[in-house]
């Protein structure tokens, strides 16, 4: 299991975004005005520490929409805040290297937020034009073989490649 633990921080990092994505699915809400966000410069404690170490994390001056919405909830908010930092923080997986994944996780689910939040960070981070075409070309193509799979109802010839591990994730 321990050879495995790449693979669950990698996963990890699939699921938060997918979950971030999610609240970013949400902002519309906002020009509809049926839900207002937290005003970053007047928010209140604990909020405004929360938006502090956002902003540090991103190195940006403004908090990213999704984390003022959820904010509503300052609860909701820290338990979001605190899986974002686990699942993006460096430890056997790089950050661009997770950076690269929610951009590929956010390209396939169609998040227009997640999709620009996490190019971004992929050049903020350093990652040149070229290298945000590479993670684009190898999710289509990775995309169009599983949708192709999909339609023809194809079964996996992986099966047998490794034995099954029945033991729960760490955590």
């Amino acid at each position: 299991m321990k050879d495995d633990a790449a693979w669950y921080e990698a996963a990890f990092v699939v699921g938060v975004t997918n979950a971030l994505n999610v609240a970013a699915e949400g902002l519309p809400a906002l020009s509809a005005g049926v839900l207002t966000p937290v005003d970053e410069v007047s928010a209140a404690e604990p909020v405004a520490a929360l938006f502090a170490e956002i902003r540090a994390f991103y190195a940006s001056a403004e908090v990213p929409a999704p984390f003022r919405l959820v904010a509503l909830d300052p609860g909701y908010a820290r338990d979001l805040w605190e899986a974002v930092q686990r699942a993006f923080a460096p430890n056997r997986l790089r950050r661009p290297l997770k950076e690269a994944l929610a951009f590929a996780v956010s390209l396939t689910t169609r998040s227009s937020w997640g999709t620009q939040f996490h190019g971004a960070e992929l050049k903020r981070l350093g990652i040149s034009e070229r290298g945000l075409l590479e993670v684009l070309g190898v999710t289509q193509m990775f995309s169009s073989y599983t949708k192709i799979a999909d339609t023809l109802q194809l079964e996996s010839d992986m099966g047998g490649i490794a034995p099954v591990d029945g033991t729960p994730a760490p955590g």
